[in-house]
């Protein structure tokens, strides 16, 4: 069963486009494609790399009033690390940000600690140990989350360790990873992301908060107008498609044109990718049939509601016609909706064969933090499977 996942804004970068999609790969292998009945060995879901040719700020954002302070960072990891320097350090374990929120909910608990994991900073063998701990832990979180809180998890380390340990017994072949001891590396880069975020966001007074709040979400911004505008005016013709349209239209038919007796076609897209996405099905390639469209932190609602698409007729909204047609090539669209992400918009409002699908991560960079939380995984497994039976 084909998959294709379309990257969001910002992807300029090609190692760390490659770093993400290695361990977003990781991800569908474990969670979407058995959901699915899909064999990873008989090929892993496409990436098409559109980022390569998107916007890069000439100037280096020298507009932005802090732009000295997160230029060459990448990654909410990143990110955190700054808003942590806006402050004296916090000294040792005094604010537990990840066992507060397990309090509440232990899938945000470890949601929230794999968001903030800086991937850069992981070696081959870190990375394989994180995955490997996704799918057991999301497992966990939604069969028996209550047994983590005994009397000797008092603070994020103890809950780390516990979360590692329940891993570990739930699949016994855990034991044989990690050089220096079981998950080790992995256990590491979880309390180095736990600490980051107890430094960041722990008893900040509100003047910091609100600094740390634009600092984490401008390079957002800018790097989602910045892609709009060159998508837009790059965009092309039915005719004569741009750059970035041919890119993402490869894969897309790649995967259509490989799958044995028409397997269903899964497109899973991020951001400014559902767009993209949904403009290649309207306008540049109607005849191209997808069997599940996924849009995840996306704007085709808003980009409707602006006459952005050639493929919706402009005199819409009209008396007996409130919402666009459901494309005919497009069987299932779920729009995957964040009210914590300033750029995640509602569809269904504006289209019809749409679901919008609510999903809360709290988090304060949930723009880009999806991708690398497993219980986001596991729901959407969950979500695309209903779909393909």
């Amino acid at each position: 069963m084909p998959i294709v996942f379309v990257h969001g804004v910002g992807n300029h970068d090609e190692q760390q486009f490659e770093l993400d999609a290695s361990f977003r790969r990781r991800f569908f292998a474990d969670f979407l494609l058995p959901a699915i009945g899909a064999d990873p060995e008989q090929g892993m879901p496409l990436f098409p790399w559109w980022g390569r040719v998107g916007a890069l700020p000439r100037w280096g954002r020298v507009c932005h009033p802090d732009a000295a302070e997160y230029l060459g960072s990448s990654g909410e990891a990143s990110l955190l690390q700054e808003l942590a320097a806006a402050d004296p350090p916090a000294t040792g374990w005094t604010e537990n940000v990840v066992l507060d929120t397990a309090r509440e909910s232990v899938a945000d608990a470890v949601d929230l600690l794999y968001s903030a994991l800086d991937l850069e900073a992981c070696d081959g063998e870190e990375l394989n140990e994180l995955a490997a701990l996704a799918v057991p832990l999301a497992s966990y979180c939604e069969n028996d989350p209550d047994e983590l809180f005994w009397e000797d998890v008092g603070d994020d380390l103890d809950l780390i360790t516990a979360f590692v340990e329940t891993a570990q017994r739930s699949d016994p072949e855990l034991e044989t990873l990690g050089g220096g001891g079981p998950l080790e590396g992995a256990r590491k880069r979880l309390l180095e992301a736990a600490e980051t975020m107890n430094s960041a966001l722990g008893a900040r007074p509100t003047r910091l908060v609100a600094d740390g709040l634009r600092r984490l979400t401008d390079p957002v911004v800018h790097d989602y107008l910045g892609d709009v505008f060159a998508y837009l005016t790059l965009r092309g013709t039915r005719d004569c498609p741009g750059e970035i349209v041919s890119i993402v239209l490869h894969d897309l038919q790649q995967a259509a044109d490989a799958a044995p007796d028409r397997e269903p076609l899964v497109v899973v897209a991020h951001s400014m990718g559902g767009n993209i996405v949904y403009d290649i099905a309207s306008y540049f390639a109607p005849e191209l049939q997808i069997d599940v469209l996924v849009t995840v932190g996306s704007q085709p609602g808003l980009f409707a509601e602006f006459s952005a698409f050639p493929g919706v007729p402009r005199d819409l909204p009209k008396p007996g016609h409130g919402r666009v047609p459901a494309r005919e090539n497009v069987r299932t669209w779920i729009n995957v909706v964040d009210r914590s992400d300033m750029l995640s918009y509602s569809a269904e409002p504006v289209f019809e064969g749409v679901q919008d699908v609510r999903y809360e991560s709290g988090a304060l960079w949930a723009h880009s933090a999806y991708f690398k939380q497993p219980n986001f995984h596991a729901r959407l497994a969950k979500r695309v499977k209903a779909a393909t039976t």
